[in-house]
Protein backbone atom coordinates (compact mmCIF):
# COMPACT_ATOMS: atom_id res chain seq x y z
CA UNK A 1 0.00 0.00 0.00
CA UNK A 2 1.34 3.55 -1.30
CA UNK A 3 1.73 5.52 1.96
CA UNK A 4 -0.58 8.70 1.13
CA UNK A 5 1.48 12.12 2.29
CA UNK A 6 -0.41 15.12 3.65
CA UNK A 7 0.12 18.26 2.17
CA UNK A 8 0.14 21.07 4.21
CA UNK A 9 0.12 24.52 2.44
CA UNK A 10 -2.13 27.68 2.11
CA UNK A 11 -3.31 27.54 -1.29
CA UNK A 12 -2.18 24.85 -4.50
CA UNK A 13 -0.10 26.88 -6.94
CA UNK A 14 2.46 29.72 -7.25
CA UNK A 15 -0.87 31.42 -8.59
CA UNK A 16 -2.90 31.25 -5.34
CA UNK A 17 0.46 31.74 -3.02
CA UNK A 18 0.79 35.44 -5.38
CA UNK A 19 -3.05 35.59 -3.99
CA UNK A 20 -2.76 35.44 -0.98
CA UNK A 21 0.02 37.91 -0.23
CA UNK A 22 -1.96 39.87 -2.31
CA UNK A 23 -3.77 42.18 1.36
CA UNK A 24 -0.05 44.11 1.05
CA UNK A 25 0.03 44.78 -2.03
CA UNK A 26 -3.43 46.24 -2.37
CA UNK A 27 -2.65 48.24 1.06
CA UNK A 28 -0.50 51.28 0.31
CA UNK A 29 0.00 51.76 4.56
CA UNK A 30 1.21 48.28 4.90
CA UNK A 31 4.83 49.18 3.92
CA UNK A 32 6.29 47.43 6.78
CA UNK A 33 6.99 43.62 6.16
CA UNK A 34 4.61 41.61 8.67
CA UNK A 35 6.78 39.13 10.66
CA UNK A 36 5.88 35.34 10.93
CA UNK A 37 5.44 34.22 14.51
CA UNK A 38 8.36 32.31 15.51
CA UNK A 39 6.73 28.87 15.58
CA UNK A 40 9.37 26.64 18.26
CA UNK A 41 9.42 23.16 17.00
CA UNK A 42 7.70 21.00 19.08
CA UNK A 43 8.07 16.57 19.11
CA UNK A 44 6.54 15.73 22.16
CA UNK A 45 2.85 15.31 20.72
CA UNK A 46 0.38 12.83 22.09
CA UNK A 47 -1.25 10.08 19.65
CA UNK A 48 -4.83 12.20 20.45
CA UNK A 49 -3.27 15.68 19.40
CA UNK A 50 -1.97 13.95 16.06
CA UNK A 51 -5.47 12.64 15.37
CA UNK A 52 -7.47 15.81 15.64
CA UNK A 53 -4.49 16.90 13.51
CA UNK A 54 -4.90 14.68 11.07
CA UNK A 55 -9.18 15.36 11.00
CA UNK A 56 -8.83 18.92 11.17
CA UNK A 57 -6.29 18.74 7.85
CA UNK A 58 -8.45 17.15 6.01
CA UNK A 59 -11.34 19.59 6.88
CA UNK A 60 -8.68 22.66 6.59
CA UNK A 61 -7.63 20.67 2.74
CA UNK A 62 -11.58 20.94 1.33
CA UNK A 63 -11.69 24.26 2.61
CA UNK A 64 -8.63 25.63 0.55
CA UNK A 65 -9.68 23.82 -2.49
CA UNK A 66 -13.54 24.91 -2.15
CA UNK A 67 -11.97 28.55 -2.19
CA UNK A 68 -8.76 28.29 -4.23
CA UNK A 69 -11.88 27.17 -6.76
CA UNK A 70 -13.63 30.56 -5.91
CA UNK A 71 -10.68 32.53 -6.21
CA UNK A 72 -9.88 31.08 -9.72
CA UNK A 73 -13.83 31.95 -10.71
CA UNK A 74 -13.77 35.39 -9.15
CA UNK A 75 -10.82 36.01 -11.57
CA UNK A 76 -12.39 34.55 -14.56
CA UNK A 77 -15.82 36.21 -13.90
CA UNK A 78 -14.10 39.43 -14.55
CA UNK A 79 -12.36 38.29 -17.50
CA UNK A 80 -9.04 37.70 -16.93
CA UNK A 81 -6.27 34.67 -16.93
CA UNK A 82 -4.54 33.10 -14.13
CA UNK A 83 -1.59 34.32 -15.66
CA UNK A 84 -2.97 37.52 -16.76
CA UNK A 85 -4.10 38.14 -13.30
CA UNK A 86 -0.60 37.41 -12.08
CA UNK A 87 1.14 39.74 -14.09
CA UNK A 88 -1.22 42.60 -13.41
CA UNK A 89 -0.41 41.82 -9.08
CA UNK A 90 3.27 41.88 -9.95
CA UNK A 91 3.07 45.22 -12.43
CA UNK A 92 1.26 46.15 -9.06
CA UNK A 93 4.23 44.97 -6.82
CA UNK A 94 6.87 46.31 -9.28
CA UNK A 95 6.02 49.17 -11.80
CA UNK A 96 9.52 48.47 -13.51
CA UNK A 97 8.21 45.24 -14.62
CA UNK A 98 6.91 47.17 -17.98
CA UNK A 99 3.45 45.14 -18.64
CA UNK A 100 1.02 47.57 -20.35
CA UNK A 101 -2.23 47.49 -18.41
CA UNK A 102 -5.57 48.82 -19.17
CA UNK A 103 -8.02 50.96 -17.56
CA UNK A 104 -10.43 48.06 -18.25
CA UNK A 105 -7.81 45.11 -17.00
CA UNK A 106 -7.29 47.42 -14.02
CA UNK A 107 -10.31 47.62 -12.73
CA UNK A 108 -11.57 43.88 -13.65
CA UNK A 109 -8.13 42.80 -11.31
CA UNK A 110 -8.98 44.98 -8.65
CA UNK A 111 -12.71 43.77 -8.77
CA UNK A 112 -11.46 40.33 -8.58
CA UNK A 113 -9.32 40.83 -6.06
CA UNK A 114 -11.28 42.33 -3.75
CA UNK A 115 -13.08 38.93 -3.96
CA UNK A 116 -9.93 37.34 -3.39
CA UNK A 117 -9.56 39.30 -0.32
CA UNK A 118 -13.12 38.38 1.17
CA UNK A 119 -12.71 34.88 0.46
CA UNK A 120 -9.32 34.79 2.48
CA UNK A 121 -10.99 36.44 5.25
CA UNK A 122 -13.72 33.48 5.00
CA UNK A 123 -11.29 31.10 4.35
CA UNK A 124 -9.30 31.93 7.71
CA UNK A 125 -12.31 32.35 9.71
CA UNK A 126 -13.96 28.26 8.45
CA UNK A 127 -10.37 27.09 8.53
CA UNK A 128 -10.03 27.79 12.65
CA UNK A 129 -13.21 26.91 13.04
CA UNK A 130 -12.88 23.40 11.10
CA UNK A 131 -9.17 23.01 13.33
CA UNK A 132 -11.15 23.84 16.78
CA UNK A 133 -13.90 21.76 15.83
CA UNK A 134 -11.68 18.76 16.12
CA UNK A 135 -10.85 19.37 19.86
CA UNK A 136 -7.10 21.01 18.63
CA UNK A 137 -6.05 25.08 18.90
CA UNK A 138 -4.44 26.78 16.32
CA UNK A 139 -1.14 26.96 18.26
CA UNK A 140 -1.04 23.08 18.63
CA UNK A 141 -1.88 22.73 14.28
CA UNK A 142 0.93 24.81 13.37
CA UNK A 143 3.18 23.42 15.80
CA UNK A 144 2.13 20.11 14.30
CA UNK A 145 2.49 21.26 11.01
CA UNK A 146 6.08 22.57 11.46
CA UNK A 147 7.16 19.37 13.13
CA UNK A 148 5.36 17.27 10.37
CA UNK A 149 7.39 19.17 7.68
CA UNK A 150 10.98 19.48 9.50
CA UNK A 151 10.89 15.82 11.98
CA UNK A 152 10.77 12.73 10.32
CA UNK A 153 9.41 10.98 13.12
CA UNK A 154 6.40 13.30 12.91
CA UNK A 155 5.74 12.76 9.60
CA UNK A 156 5.89 8.55 10.44
CA UNK A 157 3.45 9.25 12.89
CA UNK A 158 1.06 11.13 11.16
CA UNK A 159 1.35 9.30 7.86
CA UNK A 160 0.39 6.10 9.51
CA UNK A 161 -2.47 7.45 10.79
CA UNK A 162 -3.25 9.12 7.90
CA UNK A 163 -3.19 5.24 6.37
CA UNK A 164 -4.87 4.09 9.09
CA UNK A 165 -1.84 1.77 10.65
CA UNK A 166 -1.25 1.56 14.30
Amino acid sequence: MKARKIVIHPLLGFALLMIVSLPATLKAQDTVPQQQPSTEMRADFSDDELKSFVKANEKVMAIQMEGEQKMIKAIEDEGLSLDRFNQILEQQRDPQRGTETSQEELKSFNNAAQVILEENARIEKQMSSSIEEEGIDIETYKQIMVAYQQNRAIQSRVNKMVNGEK
